[in-house]
């Protein structure tokens, strides 16, 4: 058994990265971070890929935890539902997302929070940043880091919170510790701007998440408090593939959404311009070499991002694995393994629920049964409170397990599917044999963050 050696490296800048930065350096540990881009507090580095981040409850509670949440709270913007778009002739509707002033999501721009992050762990006085450092490769006999210019550095423990990409987890399986395969979408996804009205304000209504659902592709937009909206297609490979021109494009978006195309002048210049960007779900079995190094987040895990829990599932992973580290101190390769054997049937069961949402998202809202199964699991949460949640609202609004949340939500569904079946059958009987909810975490406080 042997405690953390010195130097301790962070592979990776982004907010999983830096949050665990901050963690380890409130344990008193010396921490260099290796970020392969340009420091985004001085410059635009996610131009056209950035997917705006939905903060939610698993990724707030950290950001209680170090102190951050008032600076937080001024670059989000609460969403209380989704707006549904339902098709080209009906007024938006709104379906909000639970019964409880406080269960709205947050908008958030990736770089405004990771911006945060980094100054909070510059702040921690232990943490040394390094940009334009890319990581090429890891070598665990002479404890030793590559990087692009030819240049090398020592570690003593390295932290891989370097994406799904992530050098680190490849040095790993290299050693024979990790396996690792990505299943990809057969979807893509292009991001794109719907910028403020000639006053300067949203020409949406801020405060939802709006869907385009249109049965296998949809259009959702997210707002910035700058008054655009980052704006995002998911489509099947095969409408990327066919829309290779300002014409096709054009004609595919005035057909299918023809009130946003109405409101971007320059949306085939856009098209052509921004990138088109893959989806897949990373499966890993084995995150950890020994007591030299681990991966976490997109590193680890990487999923879909249509629960909008990616960004949080990372920074709960870095406060997990942060209390795995301070509960044996001295026995680091044991906490790394006990992270794994705690984490990954949450990790999974989030990957696969995101999946699910997918298909929810472009085609479920609209659908009169999915509707049906949603008011009344509302409803139940009402009348039973410490029984039942709606699947969505446990992962978006509780800290339960991501497997513990699956697992519920099957029961709940079949009671509630039961119910719709047969209008004489007692629900309220059936609720109650249900095992009371699991209590919030204490940081989980509903009023962290602004809801109106």
């Amino acid at each position: 058994m042997s405690a953390l050696r010195s130097p301790i490296v962070v592979a990776g800048a982004g907010p999983a990265g830096s949050l665990l930065a901050i963690y380890l350096a409130r344990q008193g540990h010396e921490v260099t971070i290796y970020e392969r881009r340009s420091d985004l507090r001085a410059t635009d580095v996610d131009v056209g890929r950035s997917i705006n981040l939905a903060l939610a409850t698993r990724g707030i509670v950290p950001l209680v935890e170090i102190g951050a949440i008032g600076r937080v709270d001024e670059i989000t913007i609460p969403m209380r539902g989704r707006m549904i778009h339902a098709d080209n002739d009906s007024t938006p509707a709104l379906q909000p997302y639970g019964s409880h002033p406080h269960e709205v999501i947050h908008s958030v721009s990736r770089s405004d929070l990771n911006a945060i992050l980094l100054d909070e762990a510059e702040a921690t006085g232990r943490v040394r940043i390094e940009f334009e450092r890319r990581l090429e490769a890891v070598d665990f006999e002479t404890s030793t880091l590559t990087f692009h210019d030819g240049s090398s550095e020592p570690f003593g423990v390295v932290f891989g919170c370097d994406g799904a990409g992530s050098p680190v987890r490849k040095a790993i399986e290299a050693a024979g510790s990790c396996t690792s395969h990505t299943e990809w979408l057969d979807h893509d996804y292009k991001e794109l701007t719907l910028r403020p009205g000639a006053d300067g304000t949203h020409r949406l209504d801020p405060n939802a998440l709006h869907i385009w659902p249109r049965g296998e592709l949809m259009l959702i937009a997210l707002a910035n408090p700058g008054g655009d909206f980052t704006v995002t297609l998911f489509a099947p490979k095969a409408v990327f593939a066919d829309l290779a021109d300002a014409t096709s494009v054009d004609a595919f978006f005035t057909d299918e959404f023809p009130d946003f195309a109405a409101m971007v002048p320059d949306l085939t210049d856009q098209f052509a311009n921004n990138p088109t960007g893959a989806l897949g779900t990373l499966r890993t079995d084995g995150w950890s070499h020994n007591d030299q190094a681990i991966v976490i987040g997109d590193a680890a895990h990487a999923i879909v991002p249509f629960h909008g829990q990616g960004m949080n599932a990372a920074m709960e992973s870095a406060r997990a694995l942060a209390a795995h580290l301070a509960s044996t101190p001295d026995d680091v390769a044991g906490a790394f393994r006990r992270f794994e054997t705690d984490r990954r049937p949450d990790t999974d069961a989030i990957a696969r629920m995101a999946l699910d949402n997918y298909i929810e998202m472009r085609s479920g809202v609209v659908d009169p049964d999915y509707v049906a199964q949603r008011t009344l699991a509302l409803e139940l949460e009402r009348r039973h409170p410490t029984l039942l949640s709606p699947r969505y609202n446990m992962v978006m609004f509780s800290t339960m397990p991501y497997a513990e949340a699956l697992r519920r939500a099957a029961r709940q569904s079949e009671i509630i599917a039961d119910a719709l079946a047969d209008p004489d059958l007692d629900v309220d009987l059936l609720v109650r044999t249900l095992p009371p909810l699991p209590e919030l975490d204490p940081l989980a406080d509903p009023e962290a963050l602004s809801v109106s």
